[in-house]
């Protein structure tokens, strides 16, 4: 298990981003004329950087939940399958030392085989912070949403009760998602206020790309009373993804909890 300030981070998936050529002289000064190709910076990555140094592999690495650019988690969990016998013990060390400092294993364990991160999970549990004062944050500026006005959460608890159960999440997901593959079980999702925050938290099977922040979008705007709250069951009833509201900032999401 890891946790990691996703600030810095374009997301949790080993991606790439394309580089325009340079032309002329400046061109063959940076060392060539053609498109190349440099790597953004990512959890998997530096993970995969690490477990490199270690062990001399090039290893592949899934977990539970591709979190977003700027999202964080405090329970995310990976798995990978090495040769090594490095005890589980000396590999959080070994990890820990290679790893920079927004990024931290807190344990680790030898798992059966065929144990996958990602498809042997059950439930994921999922908040998102909203700071709802009229000054900006400093201390928790990148974990949370600055909303600036007081938000009504017992609306925002009685609209957050319409997305419970399985549900087609077209109106909220990425239009990316295949068509066929957009139901998902909510199994809870509940809306407190905690000292200065108001707190978002969801519990289900599976969460389709977006799905989480397109949610917690529509939830601010019931809370600022934008929307009544019979709205958000409306929208999901809907399947229409032109109904949807603005996405929340990742900054205020963080994957808690991964349930086997």
């Amino acid at each position: 298990m890891l946790e990691y300030d996703g600030s810095s981070f374009a997301g949790w998936q080993l991606q790439r981003k394309k580089v325009l050529p340079i032309h002329g002289e400046v061109a063959r000064r940076a060392g060539g004329a053609g498109p190349e190709e440099q790597g953004l910076r990512t959890v998997e990555g530096e993970l995969r950087n690490a477990l490199r140094s270690i062990t001399g592999q090039e290893l592949v690495v899934y977990a539970a939940g591709r979190t977003d650019a700027g999202a964080h988690a405090e329970g995310q969990v990976a798995s990978f399958h090495t040769d090594g016998r490095i005890a589980p013990r000396r590999l959080v060390a070994a990890l820990n030392a290679r790893l920079p400092a927004d990024v931290a294993v807190l344990s680790a364990e030898e798992v059966p085989e065929g144990f996958h991160a990602r498809y042997s999970a059950r439930w994921r549990r999922y908040r998102y912070r909203y700071l709802d004062r009229p000054a900006r944050p400093a201390l928790d500026r990148g974990r949370c949403w600055h909303v600036r006005s007081a938000l009504d959460v017992e609306a925002m608890a009685a609209a957050a009760g319409a997305l419970v159960g399985k549900h087609d999440w077209t109106s909220y997901c990425s239009a990316s998602e295949p068509e066929r593959d957009r139901v998902r079980e909510m199994r809870s999702a509940r809306v407190a206020r905690r000292g200065e925050f108001v707190e978002l938290e969801l519990v289900a099977e599976g969460f389709l790309r977006g799905l989480v922040r397109s949610l917690a979008g529509a939830l601010a705007e019931v809370g600022r009373g934008e929307r009544p709250p019979e709205w958000v069951g409306k929208v999901l009833r809907a399947r229409d993804r032109r109904q949807a509201p603005r996405t929340a900032p990742a900054g205020g999401l963080t994957l808690m909890e991964v349930i086997y």
